[in-house]
Parts: structure tokens; sequence; C-alpha cells
């Protein structure tokens, strides 16, 4: 099932000159709720490997690479090259791209003074003698591995949210729906 194959269509103008085509309405919105997403029922815990793709592991998954736009959903990510883990060599293009020197200094963190002492705190300056410097490849890997793990449907509740999305579509009269 393609993302869009279910979105409803409107007829738009695209040129401006009066002539109308027929077009799928991707402005539709649809998000699973918090407290479907903090089921653990429903889903399992996943770790990104350095090869995977959204499309890699819906075909480990669900067997068919097309749901993979599921897993984006689960998982609140939109942007696959941004938001996705980024492979080890395009984490380092990213940031080569992204700062002058990817060993310059992001910011400082120190320890957190009381209650849970393993807690870093973030620092813009190093006022703390006993800040520690991140640079920003430390800073964008560790974003990275943050996003490493992920939540996965279940396969067994695959078809009843593929028809649950289907239902919410059809039925849509407002752009923005929560589903499940």
């Amino acid at each position: 099932m393609s993302y869009f194959k279910n979105f409803p269509t409107i007829d738009y103008d695209v040129n401006g000159d009066g002539m109308t085509q027929t077009v799928t309405d991707i402005l539709n919105r649809l998000a699973i709720r918090q407290s479907v997403r903090d089921n653990s029922a429903l889903f399992s815990k996943v770790d990104v490997m350095d090869w995977d793709t959204p499309e890699s592991l819906s075909y480990e998954i669900y067997g068919y690479s097309e749901y993979h736009w599921v897993i984006m959903m689960m998982n609140k990510c939109y942007d696959r090259y941004y938001e996705w883990p980024m492979s080890q060599r395009n984490l380092q293009r990213y940031v080569i791209d992204k700062y002058a020197d990817p060993n310059g200094i992001h910011h400082y963190e120190i320890s957190q003074s009381s209650g849970n002492t393993t807690k870093k705190i973030k620092v813009e300056l190093a006022d703390e003698p006993t800040a520690t410097p991140i640079t920003n490849i430390e800073y964008e890997t560790e974003e990275n591995d943050k996003r490493k793990q992920i939540l996965v449907l279940d396969p067994g509740f695959l078809g009843t949210f593929l028809g649950d999305w289907r239902t919410v579509l059809s039925n849509q009269r407002i752009k923005y729906t929560v589903i499940l």
C-alpha cells in the first residue's frame, strides 16, 4: 500500500488558467496517538544498524518494503535524510558540510551537582572549572545515536493499522487526524 494511495483527491488549477487537474490532496496529516505509541504490547524496539533504511527494515519486518512509511510515522520521522539515523559515512559528510571545523567546540557540559550526578547539563561557556568541551562531531554523533533505537509496529497489528488508515482517510473532512 503506497502512502498516498488512499489519500483523497481534489480538483486543482495547477497553472491558474481555469483548467483543473485531479491531484492527490497531500495536505492531509495523520498521526499516531501518544497513548498508542506508549503501548508496549503493540511495538517492539529495534536498533537501527548502519546499513538499515526504512525500506530494508520494512521488508525485514513486514515482508514488503512499501510499508516503510509506517515505520517512519511510528517514530515521528518525517525527513528520511536528517531524522532517520545516518550511516557513519553520511554522518561524517553531514558534519563536514554543516561545520567549518568539525572538531571545533559545540558546547560545554558539566555534571549535575545534585540528584542524578551522571546526568550532563549543557552550558554555552566554559565558566565552570569542571566543564568538558563537546566537539561538533561528538555532538552530532550523540544526536544521531539517540535516533538509532526506534519503535516498530508488531506485524500482527499491521493489517488493523492499515485498515484504520484507509477508513480515516476516506472519511476525513479535516486536515489533521490522530489514528489508532
